[in-house]
């Protein structure tokens, strides 16, 4: 059950880019070079959103900074650039078939508004999980594959064993020690520092392989749907079932499961930003249009109140990820739908704890790959990791 409900609108300033916890990713190599160091703005490495199942420290580097943008469904590759641009690249008028229920953003439920020009997330990978193409299996180190930082939150450290531009799936095996039962069950944990809305998976592909997305898609786990929980940092948990939302539908491969990510995105609303460049930070929305553009209610460059979010989606060079047409005012605040657990307990920043079932596979070593599917971005974060099935 929620507790406290009236206190949950704070939620809206939660955070949380994916990030595989456990078992630990090769992503998280740099862990040892980037610490965090708040006094000169350092967060990178997540850890004050991290929980670990031991309890002890995460450990995880920029593990939150690999993935691929620009990645729209129904086109064949990614654009590298256009990951907050709302908007059909490819042209090919593919908007998927995820039901309603699983939608995190926009959940406006105004007759004739899904798919039409008002639903400016309905071109983004979680519309249709899994069918979004992405540069790399295990993502791309700042999002893209050039060494320069680029117009995206994408602001990654280089270190002697990670630069901006590098592909995952180059990183080296990493040793976890973790072993999975083939046939029983097995933990893994993710956080979330930037909350994008949409949904995750967990797939394997054999270590002897190539680590490409074709792999992983042969090999998608399934969730054991009763057990998904928070956890905190200090290694305690609090089971959500009744928030957990899965869906088949409309799914890659075609009826493979996944689930909708369970803590509602913060930072939504009638805001936009335009004319990005290598200085954009989060707090920057406030740019609603450009001179000559002004709409409705934004008299002004830099003051778009209306909700029309305009001219933003379509808009290269735009920003318009945190826009959203929210329900009415629900007894947990404008979030687009309840939070798991109340403002007190969600400022703790606990991750997510899902638990699978390991498929009968032959034993050895693979690779597990964990794929988040963003809402209200064209963006798909992705980590892989090391473990052993006997």
């Amino acid at each position: 059950m929620l507790r406290h409900l009236a206190f949950v609108a704070l939620l809206t300033r939660v955070q949380g880019h994916g990030a595989m916890v456990h078992p630990r990713s090769r992503n998280s190599i740099d862990w040892e070079e980037v610490p965090d160091d708040p006094s000169k703005g350092i967060h990178n490495t997540g850890a004050h959103i991290c929980s670990n199942i031991t309890g002890a420290p995460c450990n995880n580097g920029q593990t939150q900074y690999w993935y691929s943008q620009g990645c729209f469904i129904g086109c064949d590759e990614c654009d590298h650039k256009s990951g907050r641009r709302q908007t059909d690249l490819c042209g090919k008028g593919f908007v998927g078939s995820l039901p309603d229920f699983a939608i995190s953003v926009n959940r406006n439920d105004t007759p004739g508004f899904r798919d039409s020009a008002l639903d400016i997330y309905r071109h983004n990978p979680w519309r249709a999980p899994g069918n979004a193409p992405v540069a790399d299996a295990c993502g791309l180190a700042g999002g893209t594959p050039w060494t320069d930082q680029s117009p995206e939150e994408g602001q990654y450290v280089n270190t002697t064993n990670a630069r901006h531009g590098m592909r995952g799936t180059d990183l080296p095996p990493m040793d976890t020690g973790v072993v999975w039962k083939a046939g029983g069950e097995a933990e893994v944990v993710f956080a979330v520092k930037f909350n994008h809305g949409g949904g995750y998976a967990y797939r394997l592909c054999p270590a002897d392989e190539p680590l490409t997305e074709a792999c992983f898609q042969k090999h998608h786990l399934e969730f054991v749907v009763d057990k998904q929980a928070l956890l905190f940092r200090n290694g305690s948990r609090l089971p959500i079932p009744e928030h957990s939302v899965y869906v088949s539908q409309g799914t890659s491969p075609v009826g493979s499961t996944w689930t909708r990510v369970p803590i509602p995105s913060g930072g939504l609303g009638p805001r936009c930003s335009c004319n990005m460049d290598v200085d954009y930070h989060p707090a920057d929305f406030d740019c609603g249009c450009n001179v000559g553009e002004q709409v409705d209610s934004c008299t002004s460059p830099g003051n778009c109140s209306s909700g029309a979010c305009l001219p933003c989606p379509e808009t290269a060079g735009s920003d318009c990820s945190r826009c959203a047409n929210p329900p009415p005012v629900m007894p947990w605040g404008r979030t687009m739908f309840a939070p798991p657990c109340d403002a007190d307990c969600m400022r703790q920043h606990p991750s997510v704890l899902d638990v699978l079932k390991v498929p009968k596979v032959k034993p050895g070593k693979y690779v597990v790959g964990f794929r988040y599917d963003c809402d209200s971005t064209a963006q798909v974060w992705s980590n892989c990791a090391d473990i052993t099935i006997e």
